[in-house]
Formats: structure tokens, sequence, C-alpha cells
């Protein structure tokens, strides 16, 4: 086994990235990976002056799903495996403050491509493409993959991608909403930290407050959601952050958002 770390993890000011570092497996997720993506996550959900989280990938490829030739531990089924062992990182990429950008250099597979679309932005290599072989190996989709690819393709697209063990290169995942920006491969890491700097200058209680209603909102009536924006809005205008914005505008200077 190699003692090279599976995941990389940098700080620059308030924007920390994040990436898969198994290249000669295009990324392929082993049970090692698996741990240190949580623990990397888990580290950064617990840093306040972190605002933006970009999700990379080290080689030509973003991850290729799971590694298939690790298999099991012993007495493990693989309902186990997906809920104990992908099912944190899952929630967290959900759940955690900071808004978290996949930067997707080559081809993004399986649960890899499950854990992308599950961000909150996207970047990806305009050569690039996302494949669901699934049902080429007699399996269905995991990570969540079929709740997201539902809510933006409809049901008939989706089924058919999945049915069919289908490929979208990246022009049509653009298209239909399945990630938000193309750009080089070899400018997608750099694109994708250059945003989260600029997503960083916002307030972060806002982006905070508006990545928990537009989670919650998938399964919100409407009127919950409506109540929940109140509540929301009513803690986002006693901020300072709300203050330093009126106080930027009527002085006609960029504001300074502390998060507070």
């Amino acid at each position: 086994m190699s003692d090279k770390p599976t995941v990389d993890f940098t700080i620059d000011g308030h924007v920390a990235t994040i990436c898969l570092n198994r290249p000669d497996s295009l990324n392929a997720f082993n049970r090692q990976m698996r741990i240190d993506l949580l623990a990397s996550l888990t580290r950064v959900a617990a840093m306040p002056n972190i605002r933006v989280v970009v999700l990379g990938a080290n080689g030509r490829g973003f991850s290729s799903g799971a590694d298939l030739g690790e298999g099991l531990l012993p007495g493990q089924s693989v309902e186990r495996q997906i809920l104990d062992e992908y099912g944190p990182i899952l929630r967290l990429i959900e759940t955690m403050d900071q808004t978290l950008i996949a930067a997707i250099p080559g081809v993004m597979a399986g649960i890899g491509a499950a854990l992308a679309m599950h961000c909150d932005l996207s970047v990806m290599a305009n050569n690039a493409g996302m494949v669901m072989a699934f049902s080429n190996v007699a399996l269905v989709p995991d990570g969540g993959a079929s709740w997201n690819l539902l809510r933006r393709l409809g049901y008939q697209r989706a089924f058919q991608l999945l049915a069919e063990g289908g490929k979208l290169d990246a022009a049509s995942c653009l298209e239909l909403g399945l990630v938000t920006k193309l750009a080089d491969a070899d400018k997608v890491l750099a694109t994708a930290q250059d945003w989260a700097g600029v997503l960083a200058q916002r307030a972060p209680i806002a982006l905070r407050e508006t990545k928990a209603l537009l989670r919650n909102a998938a399964t919100q009536s409407f009127n919950d959601t409506v109540a929940a924006e109140a509540k929301a809005q009513n803690l986002c205008l006693a901020s300072e952050d709300a203050a330093e914005a009126i106080s930027a505008f009527m002085n006609k200077r960029s504001p300074v958002f502390s998060g507070r």
C-alpha cells in the first residue's frame, strides 16, 4: 500500500482546497480515501474562518467511482459501506456552512459523479464527461445520484441515462444543469479557486443561510419555505454584515464582511 496521502489539503485565506489524490486509479474511492476525505471535510467544517471549499482532484480525472478491487470489510454489506462510509461525506457536503465548489479536471463516474453533483457549485473541464455506468455492471446508482439526476434531468432522461449506462459530455452537463461552469482542463482548479476567492468576499452568513434554504426547499412545502426564509432574513438583518453592507452602500465603497 502506498504511503502517499489520498487527499491533499491546503488553505489560502478564506478558501480551503481539498484534492483527491489517487491519480493512478483516476481517484477511485478506496476505504482510506473515504476516511481521509471525511476527515478533511470535518476539519474544514469546524473552521469558521474558511468560507468556501474547493473539492478538486489530482491527475486526469475527478474520480472513476468506487475502487471495485478493494472489496468489503469482513461481514460488511455494501449497504452498510454506502451508509457508513459515504453517507457522512454526503451529509457534510449538504449541511456544512461553507460553500463547496467541485473542480472536475476530467471524467467523473459513479459515486465520484454523485459527490460532484452534490456540491453547491462546480467547474468542469470542457473535454471531460460524466459516466453513469452502474447498469453496465448490473448495479444501481448510489451516493444520491438518482436524487440529483431526477431533479435536474427529469424522470425519463434520468432513467435513460442510468438504464443505458450512458455518458454525457461537458457541454451537455452544463446545458442540463449538472455543472455550473466549464474551463480548459489545465485551468479547472485555478478557475474554481478564483471563483471561491470571489465568493469568500461575500457575506458568509447570507451564503450559509441561502445554502440551507435551497437544500431544505427540495423537501419542504411552499409555505414552510416562506417561513424558513423569513426566519433566515431576520437573522441576516440583525448581523453586523448587514449593517456593514448598508454603510458601504451609503458611502459608495465595497463592503468588508466579518461573518458576524
